[in-house]
């Protein structure tokens, strides 16, 4: 249930029948369909958001931030993966817990997702915002009244047409992420400055931090781009490989993931210290980059606020059995056909107007983005419980480092935030 759409990866998935190559080549090795899947959960907005934020937050140390979140995202799913293989159907994390641990889990994991992806489209608008204001002069702007009304018309945009029929084609979504890591790299090297804090405050980077506190605030806020790791709660069950395939899956997933991240931390670590590219592109080139950029970014808040609506209405359903994996499945087709009601979309697409607002100031995009992070959070470590209670004793130990680390990632991060 990733900010970029969970629901989107599995139809592009499930898209590959049994009469094209791909789905013949993912039915006779299910480790490349566990990694397509896995890989395509993560790999969305993040890869447009996220490298610009850690560099202006971690600035030389962003390889190492990067590849700390690969590795804690990789052994997640490794983790949920083991978890779920051979105890569950296809889920999403909350069906997951839930039926491991009970309705309650389940609808802890929905209440925080739901909250959590307003604060996220929120962080989304401000980035899309600052993009296109940054491609005027080529300088990262000051947080101000003109990024504000950016963001909530960028808001307004995907609401009004999640409000509508509109809806992106199977096609499409296959698509948005090559389009997405294109853009990334293109950016990087032609829209954002040689360090994207440029004369700070700026919305990307927190003003007054230590720079290990600008460390641990930029790993804190890289859990965004790592809602997706759960993905693997529903192509494992459906792959139904053995224990090694779907740990090759993983694997395979994991470092499609790491080539993408690394790769376009790489560029913009190069591109810093290299600016003629930047310096030399058109105003004209920068716009029609940022422009895109903001285009695809709005696509995500579409599927996005939808989503979130998706979830809200299932926080309003109430009765026995919620995590009852073959009831859960028949509402979230049933959903998937009517929607969420007008009402419900527009409650979030508000909530997300009013996370907007209320992060008109330095650092607004990695503050905002810890509402979906802290999401991610604990969804991982409930899992993380829920495979301490149900695991054998080798599932039991992973679970519990795992546990370990994110509560240590947490108690670290939050100091860090008043200048720690």
């Amino acid at each position: 249930m990733e900010p970029d759409g969970t629901a989107d990866v599995r139809v592009a998935v499930a898209s590959r029948g049994p009469g094209s190559t791909a789905g013949d080549l993912t039915t006779r090795k299910p480790e490349l369909s566990i990694a397509a899947g896995l890989a395509g959960g993560v790999l969305g907005a993040g890869m447009l958001v996220m490298p610009p934020v850690v560099a202006a937050l971690a600035g030389g140390d962003s390889l190492p931030v990067w590849a700390a979140h690969i590795l804690l995202g990789g052994s997640v799913s490794l983790l949920l993966s083991v978890l779920v293989r051979a105890r569950l159907r296809p889920a999403s994390l909350a069906g997951a817990v839930g039926a491991l641990l009970g309705p309650w889990a389940e609808r802890a994991v929905d209440g925080v997702f739901a909250v959590a992806f307003t604060a996220g489209q929120a962080a989304i608008a401000w980035f899309a915002a600052t993009c296109l204001l940054t491609a005027a002069d080529g300088t990262v702007p000051r947080p101000g009244t003109a990024g504000l009304l950016l963001a909530l018309g960028m808001l307004a945009v995907a609401v009004v047409a999640a409000l509508g029929p509109l809806s992106l084609s199977p096609s499409v979504l296959r698509l948005r992420p090559w389009a997405a890591g294109a853009l990334a790299l293109l950016d990087a090297v032609w829209v954002w400055p040689a360090g994207p804090a440029v004369g700070p405050p700026t919305p990307l980077a927190v003003t007054g931090l230590s720079p290990g506190g600008a460390r641990w605030l930029a790993f804190a806020a890289l859990f965004f781009a790592g809602v997706g790791w759960e993905a693997v709660t529903h192509v494992v069950p459906t792959a139904a490989a053995g224990a090694r395939r779907t740990a090759a899956g993983v694997a395979l997933g994991t470092a499609a993931v790491a080539v993408v991240y690394l790769g376009l931390a790489e560029v913009e670590w190069l591109a810093a210290r290299a600016p003629t590219a930047q310096g030399s592109a058109s105003v004209p080139l920068r716009w029609v980059l940022a422009g895109a950029t903001a285009a695809v970014l709005t696509s995500y808040c579409l599927t996005n606020v939808r989503t979130a609506a998706r979830i809200a209405t299932r926080l309003r359903r109430t009765g026995p059995d919620r995590a009852g994996q073959d009831r859960a499945g028949q509402d979230r087709a049933g959903q998937d056909r009517r929607g969420p009601g007008k009402a419900v979309i527009g409650s979030v697409g508000a909530a997300c107007c009013a996370f907007a607002c209320a992060g008109a100031r330095d650092g607004a995009v990695p503050l905002l983005l810890l509402g979906p992070a802290a999401a991610a959070l604990t969804g991982y470590a409930l899992a993380a419980v829920a495979a301490v209670r149900r695991g054998g004793p080798l599932l039991r130990g992973a679970a519990a480092a795992v546990l370990l680390v994110l509560v240590t990632t947490a108690a670290l991060a939050v100091p860090a935030l008043f200048g720690g």
